[in-house]
């Protein structure tokens, strides 16, 4: 595999330099991780591998942050998501506020991100965050609904989120993608998405689940317009148990300097990711999608453990406290590490700046 280049290695050197001498630990919530450690814990098999439990204890559950959730909208009415609603958001199919999820994709990947902790099933990673739902469209490219996708994130903007999970992508090489060509595709949502960046925002794609050594479009897209880096991560999907890549996962490739590895489940009998499903019933998801959920989630909580940070510099924080021993050195394939929840609030980066 290729050695992570120049520039990668520069910016890590400079997340290291940024961080050391002004790291504390934070301040502990009281409880043990183990306290956190149930069965509806180790139900959605990636919360162990992230050691999600480890940022609980310290009070890192997503209190008060709100996620937008820009999919195939969501089942609101579920008990998984009882009080996770910050707005009802809106559905672009039907013209409507509050959404449907004829799909279920939307649903099974806000379970992954803030399902209910409550004894039953599973729970999500940011068990007290709170959605913005959207539904853009049930069927086609992304870039079919370019619109709706620019309006569903001004609008989550708008009521308070500052943290985008996209599960989606334009089945597009992130390699041919430049300014230009994406401004043919996706002009609506180019320019909010550099508006929202420039404001703040965190924007949050899987790299899709062609197998192929490259991203997509949009996990690539700061290859293109590297001004969106700052506001941007890439997600590659790992096996259940984290041991590798899993078996239909894009590489980070060209995203490399802003791309994290995670838990997406595997194809196979029992070998996905716990979730809710659009009626209710618990269910299997694997890919990409659930890891950028997971992801988002992840985001949410670690901000609500530190609340003077901006979401941009927790972003930065997750990636440089990322584990990148093992094969997860190989950055072609899992840029920035093996989220790492322990290690990323273990210490608190003080005098960070955008």
């Amino acid at each position: 595999m290729p050695h992570p280049s120049t520039a990668l290695r520069a910016l890590m050197l400079a997340s290291a330099s940024l961080l050391a001498g002004c790291l504390t630990p934070p301040e502990r919530s009281g409880a043990e991780p183990t306290t956190f450690e149930t069965p509806e814990y180790f139900a959605q098999q990636g919360l162990a591998v992230v050691k999600a439990s480890a940022l609980y204890a310290r009070g890192g559950t997503g209190q008060d942050v709100v996620v937008a959730l820009v999919d195939s909208g969501l089942n609101t009415q579920l008990k998984e998501f009882e009080g996770r609603l910050a707005d009802p958001g809106f559905d672009y199919v039907e013209g409507r506020a509050g959404t449907l999820d004829r799909v279920g994709h939307g649903t099974q990947m806000a379970g992954i991100l803030a399902a209910n902790k409550d004894g039953q099933g599973m729970h999500g990673i940011a068990f007290n965050a709170r959605l913005v739902p959207f539904r853009f469209g049930d069927d086609n490219e992304p870039f079919f609904f370019d619109n709706n996708i620019a309006q569903s994130w001004q609008s989550g903007f708008d009521k308070g989120a500052r943290l985008f999970n996209n599960s989606w992508a334009n089945a597009i090489p992130a390699t041919e993608i430049t300014e230009a060509r994406y401004n043919q595709v996706m002009p609506d949502a180019l320019a909010v998405a550099r508006k929202l960046v420039s404001d703040g925002a965190v924007f949050i794609f899987p790299t899709g689940n062609e197998l192929k050594r490259e991203p997509l479009a949009e996990p690539g897209l700061p290859r293109a317009l590297p001004e969106l880096e700052k506001g941007w991560i890439a997600v590659v999907a790992l096996k259940n148990d984290g041991s590798a890549i899993n078996g239909k996962s894009n590489y980070c490739g060209v995203a490399a300097a802003w791309c994290i590895a995670v838990p997406g489940g595997d194809t196979g009998a029992e070998a996905g990711l716990l979730t809710v499903g659009k009626d209710g019933r618990y269910v299997q998801t694997a890919g990409t999608s659930p890891a950028a959920a997971l992801v988002s989630g992840a985001l949410a909580a670690l901000q609500s453990l530190y609340p003077a940070l901006s979401p941009q510099q927790v972003r930065e924080h997750l990636l440089a406290t990322a584990n990148r021993s093992g094969i997860y050195a190989n950055s072609e394939a899992y840029g920035r590490g093996l989220m790492d929840l322990e290690a990323a609030s273990l210490r608190r980066p003080e005098h960070m700046t955008d």
